[in-house]
């Protein structure tokens, strides 16, 4: 290889380092760690498997994302996920429900749904801890799938 060749190389390697070091990377959060809770079936309702992934990213436009995902459920099917916001341990003092996203099953009973955060949509809430529980109801119907009950510091 010339020797022009392998220093354009390096040079181009260099450049990319530096301009990869300059880049303000976005941080995550250090109060709260990616959540990844798996659903269970309330009652007899079909399913093979199911999450909701949380992260909170701490960013200027994203907050937190979600994702959701259901394997083996109702086909053909809509559902609303709901995320259910409460001031004690267990879930069991309901401050405020948040409808986050619909997602429909295909044949075989699968379905993804993703939500989205900005910082202003926890703007104005006390900085504290909440416990969050997700559900997953047929439009119009009672829940079919739930995450248990978790801790999260508003931060």
């Amino acid at each position: 290889m010339p020797a022009s060749l392998r220093m354009f190389g390096l040079v181009l390697v260099a450049a990319s380092v530096t301009s990869i070091a300059l880049t303000t990377p976005a941080s995550a959060d250090q109060a709260f760690h990616t959540l990844r809770l798996p659903l269970a079936a309330v009652a007899d309702a079909p399913l093979t498997s199911g999450a909701v992934v949380d992260v909170h990213a701490q960013g200027p436009t994203i907050y937190a994302q979600e994702r959701y995902l259901l394997v083996g459920a109702q086909p053909g099917t809509t559902y609303q996920v709901t995320l259910y916001v409460n001031s004690e341990p267990g879930c069991t003092s309901l401050l405020f429900p948040v409808p986050t996203a619909t997602m429909t099953t295909n044949a075989a009973g699968n379905a993804d749904g993703k939500s989205t955060l900005p910082p202003e949509g926890v703007a104005g809430l006390p900085r504290t801890t909440y416990y969050l529980q997700w559900q997953v109801s047929p439009l119009g119907g009672p829940a079919a799938y739930s995450t248990t009950c978790v801790p999260v510091i508003l931060d």
